[in-house]
């Protein structure tokens, strides 16, 4: 589910920055496991639900609903929709739980955003909207959005204990030109053409070359084998011996020993899997001894096709058009 992951789960790939200092917040001790914490109301829960479900109908239709899923414990799509979404507001009221024993609180100046998002929100809700939505109110509205936005931002303090730096050159992007043959004497042949001054290595690769793709992207580390060693091994304009790889037969010629934009691109994923892999770890330690499981009754009892005429579907957008961090 995407967008039920707007900035938790955008978090968790790494995509957020703390905004500052929380260092002075006085923690509170909580230990053990914390169990039958109270869930959220219906109104606050169908809020999210049913922004969720509004944006899913205008894009896939009502039909979405009745899909069948496989390898799950639900048949179709719209009981494993409602599910995703308790199981993302109950990772929400966890990293409230977090908040508070760490102290992190929505500031008045926090409480100022919240309200304008809730008001804004609020009162761009039809009838039937409300009326999906479990007939909430703007206080609904602001109170689920308070605890968005301390769930953010608990998850922006866990991001920033996070060291996440990877270096150009073990993220360095390069380009090759490549010829594959299947014998090693045409391969050595070949070699020697290229390596006559002058010589159009595009030309051999595109005259004699297998396989049709002639220009290469590699990434640093992206495999680990002899082809992978001896490209990143190149010069800028360097012609490689002939490379033996799984019984074909290389010659590479760097055409790009730095790419400047693919690497800082890559830089920043890589980065990015890093802090989302160390977050998720800090995060489900914690959720493993305060589990949070909600068993209020409306959650068995909601209906995705009701109140089709309601279109609202901006609860997150609109959280991430007035909040920066």
């Amino acid at each position: 589910m995407k967008s039920k992951l707007k900035k938790l789960v955008c978090v968790l790939t790494g995509c957020l920055v703390l905004s500052g200092s929380l260092s002075s917040c006085q923690g509170v001790e909580i230990t053990g496991k914390a169990e039958d914490i109270p869930g959220y109301t219906e109104q606050e829960a169908m809020i999210v639900l049913g922004s969720e479900r509004n944006r899913y109908q205008k894009v896939l239709g009502q039909e979405i609903w009745s899909v069948p899923v496989e390898n799950q414990p639900e048949t179709t799509y719209g009981p494993y929709f409602v599910n995703k979404v308790k199981d993302f507001l109950q990772d929400i009221k966890t990293l409230n739980l977090e908040a508070t024993e760490k102290g992190i609180i929505a500031t008045s100046t926090d409480m100022e955003t919240i309200r304008k998002i809730a008001k804004e929100f609020y009162q761009g809700l039809s009838e039937e909207d409300i009326a999906f939505m479990g007939n909430c109110t703007e206080e609904d509205a602001q109170s689920i959005y308070t605890e968005y936005y301390v769930a953010t931002k608990t998850a922006e303090y866990l991001l920033s204990k996070v060291s996440s730096e990877v270096s150009d050159a073990d993220a360095k992007v390069i380009t090759v030109q490549q010829i594959v043959v299947s014998d090693e004497a045409s391969a050595n042949t070949l070699l020697e053409a290229v390596n006559v001054q002058g010589a159009n290595f595009s030309y051999y690769a595109r005259t004699w070359s297998e396989d049709p793709e002639i220009d290469k992207t590699l990434a640093k580390d992206e495999k680990d084998d002899a082809y992978y060693t001896a490209a990143f091994q190149l010069a800028e304009g360097e012609i490689s011996d002939v490379i033996e790889e799984d019984g074909r037969y290389y010659i590479l010629k760097c055409t790009n020993a730095y790419d400047k934009e693919a690497t800082a691109k890559r830089k920043e994923g890589l980065e990015q899997t890093i802090r989302a892999s160390a977050l998720l770890k800090s995060y489900q330690a914690y959720a493993d001894q305060h589990i949070v499981r909600f068993r209020e009754p409306f959650w068995d009892s909601i209906d995705l096709t009701a109140h089709p005429d309601s279109t609202a579907d901006n609860f997150f957008s609109l959280f991430d058009e007035n909040v920066s961090f």
